[in-house]
């Protein structure tokens, strides 16, 4: 099978969702990092997954080709959009695989409404923010939360900037900035992440992480293993944050085979 998926779109919480679709089977839901969309995330996976499952990878609030009137980005919204999404859809208990950003949206999923899933992935996530993340984060050029100096962004991620402009291209060249600003308020809000709520996913959790995470250190998806009851750990070698997109023969059959024995 190919890597060709269909563009669809739906009206979900206040947003209007895009998400792409390929195979048949049971439902896999595939939920990419921040400033991403799903199809640089994901695109590599579709004609592995494709195989065995029905697979959706929907553009986050904001990012690629889905709004987001408000401009405003937490995990628990983002959370409660895939939710919306699985209902709007009709889907019966997906599997959900989710990197970073995804895969903080996706440990918000097994917290609160673990009802309407089967089992998730959970990528390079944290339970709560470390001085260690908090100056890498800043590193990035972010001043504080909703305060960017894009001079530095350009010098770290001077390759990255036309990806970024090309993905979001239908809210405007410059679009990435503003969606740059509102994930910083994100992604240094103690509030928004779980801490020890992690403890309460009583569904089936695959928790991935690179051994060279320079954002996450090991101790902080350790400790997610640790503390949630049905939990699984995978550490892929020789891998830093980008670990899902950059390793994809790695961690492709280490998914495929968790997906498989639970769906």
């Amino acid at each position: 099978m190919g890597t060709d998926a269909s563009s669809n779109y739906v009206e979900v919480n206040g947003i209007r969702m895009h998400y792409n679709e390929i195979g048949k089977g049971e439902p896999l839901i595939l939920i990419h990092g921040g400033l991403f969309d799903a199809n640089f995330a994901w695109k590599s996976y579709y004609p592995i997954l494709s195989q065995h499952f029905r697979v959706l990878a929907p553009d986050s609030r904001g990012h690629g080709k889905s709004t987001n009137p408000s401009m405003e980005l937490s995990y628990k919204l983002m959370c409660e959009d895939i939710v919306a999404l699985i209902k709007e859809l009709e889907l019966d208990r997906p599997l959900i695989a989710g990197y970073s950003d995804g895969g903080q949206v996706a440990l918000e999923i097994g917290i609160n409404y673990p009802e309407v899933i089967r089992a998730i992935i959970v990528g390079g996530v944290l339970a709560e923010i470390s001085d260690h993340y908090s100056n890498s984060v800043k590193s990035w050029g972010i001043v504080g939360p909703g305060k960017a100096d894009f001079d530095k962004f350009h010098e770290s991620f001077s390759d990255f900037v036309p990806l970024l402009e090309e993905m979001h291209s239908v809210h405007g060249v410059d679009y990435w900035k503003e969606l740059f600003v509102a994930s910083s308020r994100m992604w240094l809000d103690p509030d928004g992440f779980p801490k020890d709520r992690v403890k309460e996913i009583p569904v089936p959790t695959l928790v991935l992480h690179g051994d060279r995470d320079e954002v996450i250190p090991l101790d902080d998806p350790l400790r997610i293993y640790r503390l949630v009851p049905n939990a699984e750990l995978s550490i892929i070698p020789n891998a830093d944050h980008m670990a899902a997109s950059a390793n994809v023969d790695a961690v492709a059959p280490i998914m495929l085979e968790f997906l498989k024995r639970h769906e």
